[in-house]
């Protein structure tokens, strides 16, 4: 029988804030028991406001932590992607440019040029302007596709 302690651990970590109430109820319950019968109610009350606030402190540095920690992935994201992107970006407007030399005289495709520009100065300001907000909001509007996604994917 071996322990797996990272399981351990990110089983803790996943359910910290269970963890942590119900160890502040024990705590609460513990006081009132320590306590004499006609200072029960005034300790009890006492331990609470000290374990609530306690509770609120550390649930403030956790999400803290994790708004910080999802920041830093997303601007890792992002920095990737508009490097990526911009690299074919800039391949694509450059075989636009040279198509477009070739072949200057055709007023259509001189139009046509100026909408993959376009598209392409579009592309560039998603990856400018991208961040937790504008994932959240994709999220949102992907709902349903991402569940299904979630779904179809095999239990490990």
């Amino acid at each position: 029988m071996s322990i797996d302690l990272k399981k351990i651990k990110g089983s803790l970590l996943n359910n910290i804030e269970l963890i942590l109430t119900g160890v502040g109820l024990l705590v609460i319950l513990l006081s009132g028991l320590v306590a004499n019968r006609a200072e029960f109610w005034k300790i009890t009350a006492l331990v609470a406001i000290l374990v609530g606030v306690l509770h609120g402190l550390i649930f403030w540095v956790i999400r803290r932590r994790q708004r910080l920690v999802r920041a830093e992935a997303i601007a890792q994201v992002r920095d990737m992607l508009e490097d990526l992107m911009k690299n074919k970006l800039q391949s694509v407007k450059m075989m636009l440019h040279l198509a477009e030399l070739r072949q200057a005289r055709l007023s259509n495709q001189a139009q046509d040029f100026q909408e993959a520009y376009q598209v392409l100065r579009h592309i560039s300001e998603i990856i400018d302007h991208l961040s937790e907000e504008s994932l959240g909001r994709w999220r949102h509007r992907y709902q349903a596709t991402l569940k299904r996604i979630e779904q179809e994917q095999p239990e490990p």
